[in-house]
């Protein structure tokens, strides 16, 4: 069976605001309503700059001052997500997924399906890109080509509602993860697309977009 789902793209602009904040109360309110009995919702964003702490995030893993990242126009977040610290902005698509995780897996406790759910969405995109693209776990889970990881996934259950979900990255920004070391790792980031143009970024969401549909809700 098909299932009902509204697709959202949000995005910060110069003149219209979008932050992690904003986006994280948006998820939210969607979740709510998922416990009401209402439809999910797949969120596609663009943020504006911020680095956000996971439940783990050590502060090692900080090596720039919040003033200093402040200068540099970069916010900071506290996140309920699982994992590490890591950086959200512009170049980047942050894609969620706010539904029941049995919805989403078909399995009320299926956590670990919709880590690997997101991971495969990622993995599959990015093999429209380069070829030698995988899924890796442990302490480098993630998507990677051979220059770096490109993808990463930090979730949160609350209520049987999945919460967060992916980050991938399109192209390299001058604020882009800077002043940490991301996900805990001493280990390159790399990016989908060599230049920043608006097509390109809007074709790798849609690309995205596409994979989630079918992935979770079975929808072409």
């Amino acid at each position: 069976m098909k299932l009902k789902i509204e697709v959202e793209i949000l995005r910060h602009t110069s003149s219209v605001s979008w932050t992690y904040s904003q986006l994280d109360s948006k998820q939210r309110e969607i979740a709510d309503r998922v416990r009401k009995g209402g439809r999910g919702a797949l969120l596609l964003s663009e943020v504006a700059p911020v680095i956000t702490r996971g439940r783990r995030t050590q502060n090692h893993d900080l090596l720039t001052s919040e003033e200093e990242l402040r200068r540099l126009g970069i916010s900071s977040y506290l996140s309920d997500r699982g994992g590490l610290a890591t950086y959200h902005g512009l170049g980047q698509w942050l894609l969620f997924a706010v539904d029941r995780l049995e919805n989403l897996t078909g399995d009320r406790r299926g956590v670990r399906k919709g880590v690997e759910g997101l991971l495969e969405i990622a993995w599959k995109v990015g093999l429209q890109y380069y070829s030698h693209c995988q899924i890796r776990s442990g302490n480098e889970m993630g998507v990677w080509t051979p220059r770096g990881k490109f993808a990463a996934v930090g979730i949160h259950i609350e209520q049987g509602v999945l919460l967060h979900g992916l980050a991938v990255n399109g192209f390299r920004t001058s604020q882009s993860f800077v002043g940490l070391r991301p996900c805990g790792l001493d280990a390159p980031v790399d990016f989908l697309l060599d230049q920043p143009f608006e097509s390109d970024f809007l074709d790798l969401g849609n690309r995205l977009i596409r994979e989630a549909l079918q992935k979770f809700w079975n929808r072409s």
